[in-house]
């Protein structure tokens, strides 16, 4: 299967329910609409130098989802978690999503 990096940052619409998932997102000036959510992963260690087993939950977390497209194409999108909140909420204000690849 060829893989095209994309790399690019992106616009997302999530989904109301929780967890909330992407239902759309804008990649240049097209948009897509999901179809499925195929699958995703979390990636707790990203952004730490040396991983701190006993307080991943404090960092920042990157969510993967791969997507497929109305379209039938299918990508890799993510998200920059900001740390929790007190109430333990992902703070879901200033997040970057961006088009990983498309597969």
């Amino acid at each position: 299967m060829p893989v095209e990096f994309i790399g690019k940052p992106i616009e997302v619409k999530l989904s109301e329910g929780e967890p909330p998932v992407p239902v759309a997102f804008r990649l240049g000036r097209k948009e897509y609409k999901v179809a499925d959510v195929i699958q995703h992963w979390e990636d707790h260690g990203f952004g730490q130098v040396i991983p701190r087993h006993d307080d991943w939950r404090s960092g920042s977390q990157r969510v993967y989802y791969r997507l497929r497209t109305t379209e039938g194409e299918v990508y890799e999108v993510y998200v920059d978690w900001l740390p929790t909140g007190r109430q333990g909420k992902r703070r879901q204000e200033k997040t970057k999503w961006f088009a990983y690849r498309k597969l």
